[in-house]
């Protein structure tokens, strides 16, 4: 049964998958955007410290996600080879907010539903 008289060509079905992926990839690049527009900086803290890194790159630059590798060695749990680490228990991912820190629970209150 067919509904229409046209047939879709492959390469069209690939634009449209194409179209949406991009269009799911222009949506996180928007809210990472409004993120630091907005000042909300991805951060770490140590929850019996208080003390807070914010998320960077290898250069040192500000990182638009949450990224361990550049943290205190301390605060990690790695393999003998360091290739896996996973954040201890006492770390707990959060935002950096005109300086102040919120856990990603109380963070997502802050923006926009």
């Amino acid at each position: 049964m067919s509904f229409n008289n046209e047939a879709i060509s492959s390469g069209e079905q690939f634009n449209t998958l194409e179209n949406k992926q991009t269009s799911v990839e222009k949506d996180d690049n928007q809210a990472r955007v409004y993120k630091r527009f907005m000042g909300i900086l991805p951060a770490f803290r140590h929850t019996s410290s208080g003390e807070t890194h914010l998320s960077c790159e290898e250069d040192g630059t500000l990182a638009p996600v949450h990224r361990v590798d550049f943290l205190p060695s301390k605060w990690l749990l790695c393999n003998i080879d360091k290739s896996e680490c996973k954040l201890k228990d006492s770390i707990e991912k959060g935002y950096v907010v005109m300086g102040h820190f919120f856990n990603q629970q109380d963070a997502a209150q802050l923006l926009p539903h």
